[in-house]
């Protein structure tokens, strides 16, 4: 079960849309031979490869009730924008109001956590995609980290999500840390904010970065950090993130970059117990938040955490 997928889900409840339909939509596509396949991976999105004359291209048709996270206008411009660096696929089409969107085809590998946990020359390949995106891509949004907690915690309130006990402290925590990010402050880039190995294609050559739905202008280190956050990473391959990011070791970045893979893991914890509220799916959302919380509790108490907010 792929989480890049769970991700964009909110109530589980599928579009009534016919890919036929949507394919005699396209102009450039009538008078030729066209057929199509479903494509794996999707839960309330629906993923199909269509071909065109041989040609084949991904149609991705979102799911009702995806909008309470997720902001279609602003993933299309993200995907456009990444679309034009090369390491993302580039959008064809797209069609409104439903925002189904046509993209380029990658034929590659969909990568998994164990593959990229175990392979430094794949988080090397990784990272230097990263760095594509974030020299090259410019977004129209703003991604900050904290105030997407903040909007959180009103959906918690509405939806009644449950929360542990500790929660107060946890906040107070990432307060501290947004107080210290103010410090050296690198410049606003081009953020994909939710680098799970499912949104990583490797075709033998290079890395493509698919999926842009929390995209926009931020933190370089937050984006380094949910990258680490997402994957069982050695303090040690956390190191080469950051070599292979600024060309050698700093530990001011570093101490970024692990600050902020506690502030995504608030983020993802608070995510999933609003889901367990609300979600259809057959997925254990309140195991998965407790987890990245109780993850958050032992990264916070690491006996360095201190020296990281006072020397970013």
């Amino acid at each position: 079960m792929a989480f890049s997928f769970l991700r964009t889900s909110v109530l589980g409840v599928p579009v009534n849309l016919n890919i036929t339909d949507v394919i005699k939509r396209i102009e450039d596509w009538k008078y030729k031979e066209v057929h199509y396949e479903p494509l794996g991976g999707g839960i309330t999105n629906h993923n199909f490869t269509v071909y065109v004359d041989g040609k084949p291209f991904v149609v991705r048709i979102p799911g009702a009730g995806t909008d309470l996270f997720i902001d279609r206008n602003n993933e299309l411009d993200c995907s456009i924008a990444a679309g034009k660096t090369g390491v993302s696929p580039e959008v064809m089409y797209h069609l409104k109001p439903e925002n189904i969107s046509v993209v380029q085809f990658i034929k590659g590998e969909t990568l998994s956590t164990k593959k990229i946990s175990s392979s430094y020359q794949l988080i090397k390949r990784i990272v230097q995609a990263i760095r594509v995106i974030h020299e090259k891509a410019v977004f129209k949004s703003v991604f900050n980290p904290f105030n997407t907690v903040r909007r959180y915690m009103e959906y918690v309130k509405e939806y009644d999500a449950p929360l542990p006990s500790d929660i107060d402290w946890m906040r107070s925590l990432a307060d501290s840390i947004e107080f210290a990010m103010d410090r050296n402050r690198p410049a606003s880039v081009a953020c994909h904010n939710d680098y799970l190995s499912e949104n990583f294609l490797y075709d033998g050559q290079q890395i493509w970065i698919i999926d842009w739905e929390y995209g926009g202008m931020g933190d370089p280190y937050f984006d380094l950090g949910d990258f680490v956050a997402e994957h069982p990473f050695t303090r040690e391959q956390e190191e080469i993130v950051i070599t292979e990011y600024c060309g050698e070791l700093q530990y001011p970045r570093l101490y970024r970059m692990l600050l902020y893979k506690i502030v995504s893991d608030l983020w993802w914890s608070i995510w999933a117990m609003i889901q367990y509220r609300i979600s259809n799916i057959d997925f254990d959302f309140y195991a998965y938040g407790n987890g990245r919380f109780q993850r958050l509790r032992r990264n916070a108490s690491d006996r360095d955490f201190s020296k990281w907010l006072e020397c970013i």
